[in-house]
């Protein structure tokens, strides 16, 4: 099968779709091809693999994708200990700036410290909940039994979760002082490594 576009893209999967191909949107959803009644034939006819033997391929890698997945999950204790610490450090030089200014003067315009700090502080209070959430979810997967179950929890579940973490936490690094920040930018890993 020859395809020379973005094998991601929308495109391949209106043409894999013209051509009758599976669309198997992650490694979850691919797994089960390997223990197909038509996959286990050719692979026993060649006398590569066994049932059994494809079978425990797909468990393991059934494991190792909830294992990675669990391993990404820990952007729990990044966020805990790094992102929220340095947004708090800086959403608390925004209000002693906006205090300092009004100390001077009432009439001085401080409206755009106040709209970074309203913003910041929204954006703090959205990754706080998804934070939350993306634990209790890890915490979830634990009562999910190894193999396909966990796999697909994580995949549903854990996954989007993860998403909806980085969402206000890529806000924040565009909006908080770089000197702040705790990690590099993408900036940085790009034009400065």
């Amino acid at each position: 099968i020859v395809f020379n576009g973005n094998g991601y893209a929308p495109e391949w999967e209106a043409e894999a779709k013209r051509r009758g191909l599976p669309i198997l949107p992650s490694m979850v959803d691919a797994i089960p091809a390997l223990t197909t009644d038509k996959a286990v034939k050719l692979f026993e006819s060649f006398n590569v693999f066994t049932r059994a033997e494809l079978e425990s391929r797909a468990e393991i890698q059934y494991e190792g994708y909830a294992k990675a997945i669990n391993i990404e999950a820990t952007m729990v204790d990044v966020a805990t200990k790094q992102i929220i610490p340095a947004v708090i450090r800086y959403t608390t030089v925004l209000a002693e700036s906006i205090n300092s200014v009004k100390a001077v003067s009432a009439a001085l315009d401080v409206s755009v410290q106040t709209s970074l700090l309203e913003k910041t502080s929204a954006l703090l209070a959205e990754t706080k909940t998804a934070m939350d959430k993306l634990s209790g979810l890890i915490a979830e997967s634990e009562s999910h039994e190894e193999g396909r179950d966990r796999a697909v929890f994580f995949r549903e579940s854990v996954v989007p979760a993860m998403q909806a973490l980085r969402k206000p936490v890529d806000e924040l690094e565009m909006i908080v002082d770089k000197d702040m920040w705790p990690m590099p930018s993408y900036g940085d890993l790009i034009f400065e490594v």
